[in-house]
């Protein structure tokens, strides 16, 4: 009898000291797959933002419009149906302004582009959406930078990322994504 009693104590033993170390394995693991997860819906967003910027300047320079003043008009069939197109698009989507060629760039178009492709275009929506993704400070939180180099427009945004399980305050992880396209001229 005593030899079960001393067997039932170190199963016990054992399972107080394996159990937290599992829980705590498990709960690591679940918050890093949730990162990953925020982390690849941010740079869907920026990716498309970047590929949608990059036309803006093709768009702007070869794309003759009625709504430009002076001599300029549609030079064809495709610039008149692209030009419609453009009349009614969501500024979400769109600009008009050759902003690339500014030195750089303009952050709060980008900004709107990357709002478009989050949410498509909800700006409260955005705000509500990142911080249920656990970014720091939400839409304000991000910061948003261009940089036209030549033909090559780099777009760059910075974060932070609250780990839902913060140890002793460490749990904001910073994060930059930068992605680079090659402008239409």
């Amino acid at each position: 009898m005593k030899e079960q009693e001393v067997q039932r104590g170190s199963v016990t033993l054992e399972t107080s000291i394996i159990l937290p170390i599992f829980l705590f394995l498990f709960l690591f693991l679940y918050g890093l797959f949730a990162i990953i997860g925020v982390q690849n819906q941010m740079t869907h967003a920026l990716v498309q933002s970047t590929k949608s910027l990059s036309l803006d300047s093709y768009l702007t320079e070869n794309v003759e419009s009625a709504a430009e003043n002076g001599t300029k008009f549609w030079g064809g069939l495709s610039d008149m149906v692209l030009d419609l197109v453009r009349v009614d698009n969501n500024p979400y989507f769109s600009s008009r302004t050759d902003w690339y060629k500014l030195e750089n760039g303009n952050a709060d178009i980008v900004k709107k582009r990357f709002i478009g492709y989050l949410t498509g275009g909800n700006e409260d929506a955005a705000k509500e959406k990142m911080k249920a993704l656990g970014i720091v400070g939400g839409l304000d939180g991000v910061t948003f930078q261009t940089k036209v180099d030549g033909e090559i427009l780099n777009v760059t945004i910075k974060y932070q990322i609250q780990y839902w399980f913060d140890f002793f305050g460490m749990g904001k992880i910073p994060m930059e994504q930068t992605i680079k396209s090659r402008l239409w001229m």
